[in-house]
């Protein structure tokens, strides 16, 4: 007597074996394999002098930098504030600006 494999037994199998074959293979490439050098991490070497960092010009708005500009109050923040017209006019497109902000008070930046 014969019995058909079940296919959730024939998938699991298939899955064990993928993943203890993916094992021994991950293993022994990972015994024979350098670690890589500082240099290649971006860390700097030990007698190295540390790199100067090039900001890159950004276009569009970013957030102030609000160190000190609170009077001293803290936690200074950065927020985007709308700019409006005198007239109140609702569905209109206002700027925006960043300001700093400290609890209820706006200060610029």
């Amino acid at each position: 007597m014969q019995q058909e494999a079940n296919p959730r037994t024939l998938m699991f199998a298939l899955v064990l074996t993928m993943l203890i074959s993916s094992c021994l293979v991950h293993s022994s490439n990972l015994a024979n394999s350098p670690s890589p050098s500082l240099a290649v991490v971006g860390m700097p070497m030990p007698n190295e002098p540390p790199r100067r960092i090039v900001k890159k010009g950004r276009r569009g708005s970013f957030p102030a930098t609000c160190h000190l500009k609170c009077n001293q109050c803290e936690p200074c923040m950065p927020v985007q504030v709308s700019v409006r017209a005198m007239a109140l006019v609702e569905n209109e497109y206002y700027p925006q600006v960043w300001k700093c902000s400290c609890g209820d008070n706006i200060f610029s930046p």
